[in-house]
């Protein structure tokens, strides 16, 4: 190990050499437009940019890996690999770091050669680890799925922690697992090549109300429709439900993709009183019978933004005060996943012939498969129906396969359970980082609300967060009509492709809380 680098001057600045690494840093100061604390900050006034120029190409550490097997059914090779699959995921085996030969490690586990050659094999076929005939075995680098899918609109280099997902681990066997057992299905043409039910395939829909059911709440199959993610769902409900200029209440924050439902729809979207349970009671029965409003939007589980999660009593009140009016009920439990079970039955449990249930795959399993579902009311079902052929024809039925696949194989769930400890894991990290400074909720959760201490505005902090590259989302995002903003910004905690990048993205954003915003103006 290199414990005394030599400090070298050189014209652009200066150099750690480290002789026996045939390694040197050069840094170099590069001026900042204006003052700004960052994370990549020496000064105020100067970034520090640092280049790695090595002969050998690598910086090589060895470790003799002792994994943590997981306690599965799985063959020891199974095992290994997913322990491996995790270790990397996790960065406890990091990137170019070298592993034992096969016999080291056999030796070293006390198991056969044989068997650590199939697990490496395995983990070079997902890309985890690379070898290199006279230099070993590596751990190859986790590819950086945001940077190479950056947006236009976002900065290269940025930590984005505004997309409220959850990223699952590129290299799992999951995806290619499950596209095999698509392509092996001997109806596959069929699904091809035939238009299927506005509603879905009936295999699907049967699949779908046995995944959402819960003890409780019973889910049946014909009430169940097949849509495009569950914003489609929450589309093809409103565009069924309402009509142009009628009144659809939501709660005074709300999640930002209905506010532009609304617009579209040319609904007028009013807010209704909240706290920390979600939805206050009094404050809804006021606005049905002041409003004429016929709908109700809202997330009774980790509202979006604020994770809030409703209580069972007050689903009931909510429930039986719609009872009462003639409202009719939008409920969004896509992020009911997280808790599971140990979240309150939802609202359609208590009130089922007045409320639309919708849920998806895309939060809980993969967005890319933009496979959502809306329980519908029985005597709502057929014109939810024909709202979905009018406005797509019908869910990709292949997409619909493979979601449909994943559920009955058991990866979808494996999928969850490993997202439900992911979640937990990194909104613990938050806490520790960020819970001194504002009061985040104690709910496991993909996001966070995070209120600002005096003297600081939404806006401000989100563009002071932007000039030192991290993206949060500010509270205006999410007000209903014109009312005050509190505020308050929105952490997506789950988009960061591995913990360590959130580590720093957080602690970066408590950085910046420590200190005063940057004086400054916008307008002469």
């Amino acid at each position: 190990m290199v414990t005394e680098p030599q400090l070298v001057r050189l014209e652009s600045g200066s150099a750690l050499v480290f002789p026996t690494l045939d390694l040197f840093l050069v840094v170099t100061k590069v001026p900042l437009p204006k003052p700004s604390i960052c994370h990549t900050d020496i000064t105020l006034r100067y970034k520090i940019v640092i280049d790695t120029i090595h002969v050998n190409n690598y910086i090589v550490t060895m470790t003799i890996w002792s994994p943590q097997l997981p306690q599965t059914d799985g063959t020891l090779t199974q095992r290994l690999v997913e322990a491996l699959r995790d270790d990397v995921r996790t960065g406890r085996l990091a990137q170019g770091e070298r592993l034992p030969t096969h016999r080291e490690l056999a030796e070293h586990l006390g198991i056969a050669i044989g068997t650590v050659t199939r697990v490496y094999a395995i983990a070079q076929r997902e890309g985890l680890i690379s070898g290199e005939i006279g230099r070993g075995t590596f751990v190859r680098p986790l590819q950086n799925e945001d940077s190479e899918h950056t947006g236009k609109d976002e900065v290269a280099g940025s930590i984005d922690l505004s997309k409220n997902r959850v990223a699952r681990y590129s290299r799992d066997s999951m995806l290619g697992e499950g596209l095999a057992a698509l392509i092996s299905k001997p109806d596959l043409a069929f699904l091809l090549d035939t238009y299927q039910p506005a509603a879905g395939v009936p295999r699907h829909r049967e699949v779908a109300a046995d995944w959402l059911s819960r003890p409780g709440f019973a889910v049946r199959a014909d009430q169940t429709l097949v849509c495009s993610g569950a914003q489609h769902a929450l589309f093809v409900t409103l565009a069924t439900i309402t009509k142009p200029g009628d009144t659809l209440l939501a709660e005074q924050i709300t999640y930002a993709g209905v506010r532009a439902l609304a617009s579209l729809l040319h609904l007028r979207l009013q807010g209704v009183a909240f706290d920390e349970y979600g939805l206050i009671p009094d404050a809804f029965e006021t606005a049905c019978i002041s409003s004429g409003a016929k709908v109700l939007y809202c997330i009774p589980t980790l509202h979006n933004p604020t994770s809030a999660i409703m209580p069972a009593e007050r689903r009931q009140q909510i429930a039986a005060i719609a009872t009462r009016n003639g409202i009719s009920i939008i409920e969004d439990d896509v992020y009911g996943f997280v808790p599971g079970e140990l979240a309150p039955l939802p609202i359609a449990a208590y009130a089922p012939e007045r409320t639309f249930y919708v849920n998806s795959t895309s939060k809980s399993i993969a967005p890319g498969l933009r496979i959502g579902y809306v329980v519908a009311p029985p005597d709502s079902v057929s014109r939810i129906a024909n709202t979905i052929h009018s406005s797509t024809l019908e869910a990709t039925p292949i997409m619909s396969e493979l979601a449909t696949i994943w559920i009955e194989s058991g990866a979808a769930a494996e999928t969850i359970k490993w997202k439900q400890e992911e979640i937990a894991a990194r909104h613990a990290l938050a806490l520790s980082i960020l819970g001194d400074l504002g009061e985040v909720s104690k709910h496991p959760s993909c996001h966070i609300w995070l209120p600002l201490p005096e003297p600081w505005r939404s806006e401000d902090f989100v563009t002071q967060a932007r000039n030192c590259l991290v993206i949060i989302s500010p509270s205006e995002a999410f007000v209903v009509g014109r009312g005050s903003a509190p505020h308050a910004v929105r952490i997506c905690l789950g988009a960061p492709s591995d913990r360590r990048q959130l580590e720093k993205g957080l602690e970066i954003l408590a950085e910046i809380l420590g200190n005063a915003p940057e004086p400054g103006f916008t307008t002469v």
